[in-house]
């Protein structure tokens, strides 16, 4: 048994695949790791609020991009 943690080189971007040419996420996993992605956004800008019940209604915007996109400081 083997355990690999990868760290992304661009904060907010969602992978296809960890490993080149293995599958891809579906359209809904996807979708998913955006609404994650962009929630972890909202909490690490604003920590004094709560952001545990919050929920995207239809398509959620790339955090990378949304509201002047991700801070790296």
């Amino acid at each position: 048994e083997m355990h690999i943690t990868l760290q992304k080189r661009e904060k907010g971007k969602t992978w296809s695949s960890p490993i080149q040419g293995q599958g891809s996420l579906d359209p809904y996993a996807a979708d998913q790791e955006q609404k994650r992605l962009m929630l972890q956004r909202f909490q690490e800008e604003n920590p004094g609020f709560d952001f545990s019940q919050a929920q995207f209604t239809g398509t959620c915007p790339d955090p990378r991009t949304f509201m002047g996109g991700i801070r790296s400081d």
